[in-house]
Parts: structure tokens; sequence; C-alpha cells
């Protein structure tokens, strides 16, 4: 899975991201709270994640400023990564949906519905867990838990 160890400072959207002109034309507004500094994990795996839960989370902001806050902590020995957005929200019923592949809420937006289908294959082999807690109206907050190292900074 081309393991190393980084800062997660670096994974969060930056100019070197294709998401740059999307985030700025938004207006998106992204903060981060990063207990843990350092990983050991494949940090193409963790940008995709990432790229994918930030992109939803300008996309599905309705209009509205987006604003996207990224925590992780640590939790005995695993990461939690959190993506918290102020988008439509998703309903309780078509959770399942999201997660499957090309599983789409809303056909009349850009996506071809594999986003999160990748992202859960991603999690599911680095035996993790990825949930959602969301509300209609008010904004989703994904959870992704990872069995991962943690790496304390020489």
């Amino acid at each position: 899975m081309g393991m190393l160890r980084f800062s997660l400072s670096e994974m969060t959207p930056n100019r070197y991201w294709s998401l740059e002109s999307r985030i700025k034309k938004a207006g998106a507004v992204i903060t981060k709270s990063l207990e843990v500094k350092q990983v050991l994990f494949s940090k193409k795996n963790l940008r995709s994640i990432l790229y994918n839960l930030i992109a939803n989370g300008i996309k599905f902001a309705n209009g509205s400023t987006p604003l996207i806050h990224i925590a992780i902590i640590r939790n005995n020995d695993n990461i939690v990564l959190s993506v918290t957005d102020n988008g439509i929200g998703i309903a309780k019923n078509q959770v399942d949906i999201i997660f499957s592949m090309y599983g789409r809420l809303n056909k009349e937006l850009e996506g071809q519905g594999i986003g999160l289908y990748l992202a859960k294959k991603i999690i599911d082999a680095a035996n993790g867990s990825i949930s959602v807690k969301s509300e209609m109206g008010k904004g989703s907050t994904f959870y992704i838990c990872l069995p991962i190292p943690v790496m304390t900074a020489d």
C-alpha cells in the first residue's frame, strides 16, 4: 500500500491539490484540528479519502459558503479522522447508497458515484471503518477509524 511516515498537516488542501480552484470559487472555509500530527499510512490513499470528502462538502453546500472542518484524534490504538460540512445532509435511509458503487443521491449534480465507494474500499483494506452522522439541511460528519500507528515527532 506504499506506507510511509508523513505529517498530517500535509494532507489538508493546498495549492498542489486539484481542488484549489473549487475551494476558491466556492469561497470554502476549511479548518483543521490535528491532535495526531504524524502517521504511517499510504499518503496517496489518505489524500484520496480527504479529496472525496472535501469535494463533496463543497459540491453539496447548496449555495451557501462551504464550511469544512477536518479533525484527527487518537482513540486507543486507532486514529479517527472526521470531516464535517454544512451541506444539505443525507437522509438516514440513504446512507448505504452513498458508499455503494455508482451510488448517487442527486443525479443532477456532477459526479459518477464512485468517490465514497473508493474511499470505503481503501478504508476497508486497511481494516478500518467509515460512518456518517447527518442531519438534513444541516450537514454531515464522516468518521474514519483507522488502526494505524501514530508516530511521534523526532
